[in-house]
C-alpha cells in the first residue's frame, strides 16, 4: 500500500469531489455489506463512477479502505455540524459532550463514518495484515481520546479519582461501539436494555459529589431517549 500516502495528499490537488464520492461509497458498502462482500465494482456502481475513476486514486480495494482508516477520525472531528453541536452543548462533562456529539452524527445526522471502523472490527478475518495493524492503531488512538476526556472529568470532580482512566475509557468504548452499531437497527426494547446498562455503568463512574447534585437521568444522551423510572433516582 505504498501509494496510499500520495493518494491521501492528492485530494488537495484535484478531484476532491470524486474522491469523496468513492470514499463514501466504500464506507457504505463496508458498513452495510461487510469487508468480504465489498468489491470495487460495487463501490463504483454505488458512486455512479467508472472503475477508472477508482484506480486514479488507489491500486486496490484494501488501499481505499486503508486510506479511509487514516482519515476517518479527522473527517469526524472536523465535521462542521459536529463542531457546532459540541460548542452549543451546555454540558460540564467532557465524556457526555463527546458521547452526545458522536450519537448526534450517527442517529440524528445519519453519518456512516463513525460506523466504518466498527464494521471492520466485527470482521473475523480482514486477511490483509497492514489493514489489521491500521485498525489496531485506530482503536489505540480512540482509546487515548476517551482516556483524555475521562481524566478531564476526574480533574473537574465529575468522575471518581480512584478509577483507572484507561480502564474507564475502555468500558465507555465498548458501550459506544454497541450503541452506534446497533441502536439504529435493534428493536426498541433491546435498545432500552442497552440504555439501562450504559446508564448503570456511567453512574458507577461518578464521584459522590457529582451524584449529589445531578440526577442519573441527565447522563443519558438525549438521542437515546429517557431512561426507565427506576434508574432516575440518585
Amino acid at each position: 500500500m505504498q501509494a496510499r500516502n500520495k493518494l491521501v495528499r492528492a485530494k488537495y490537488v484535484k478531484g476532491e469531489a470524486t474522491l469523496e464520492k468513492i470514499r463514501e461509497a466504500c464506507m457504505e458498502e463496508i458498513v452495510t455489506r461487510g469487508y468480504h462482500h465489498t468489491s470495487v465494482c460495487e463501490i463504483v456502481r454505488r458512486a455512479r463512477l467508472t472503475r477508472g475513476a477508482f484506480y486514479n486514486y488507489w491500486v486496490s480495494l484494501d488501499d481505499c479502505i486503508a486510506d479511509l482508516l487514516l482519515v476517518v477520525r479527522e473527517i469526524v472531528r472536523s465535521d462542521p455540524d459536529a463542531v457546532r453541536f459540541a460548542e452549543q452543548l451546555q454540558e460540564p462533562s467532557e465524556i457526555l459532550k463527546k458521547m452526545r456529539t458522536m450519537l448526534h452524527l450517527v442517529l440524528d445526522r445519519g453519518s456512516r463514518y463513525p460506523l466504518f471502523p466498527i464494521a471492520l472490527m466485527t470482521e473475523k478475518d480482514l486477511g490483509n495484515q497492514e489493514l489489521k495493524q491500521l485498525l489496531k492503531d485506530y482503536v489505540a488512538s480512540v482509546q487515548q481520546e476517551w482516556t483524555a476526556v475521562v481524566r478531564a472529568d476526574q480533574e473537574s470532580g465529575i468522575v471518581r479519582r480512584d478509577l483507572d482512566p484507561a480502564a474507564a475509557a475502555a468500558g465507555i468504548m465498548v458501550f459506544m461501539r454497541s450503541l452506534l452499531d446497533q441502536a439504529v437497527m435493534l428493536p426498541d426494547y433491546q435498545v432500552q436494555r442497552m440504555r439501562e446498562s450504559f446508564l448503570l455503568y456511567l453512574g458507577a463512574l461518578l464521584s459522590d459529589g457529582y451524584r449529589e447534585r445531578a440526577a442519573l437521568e441527565r447522563l443519558m444522551p438525549e438521542q437515546l431517549g429517557a431512561s426507565t423510572p427506576g434508574l432516575v433516582e440518585v
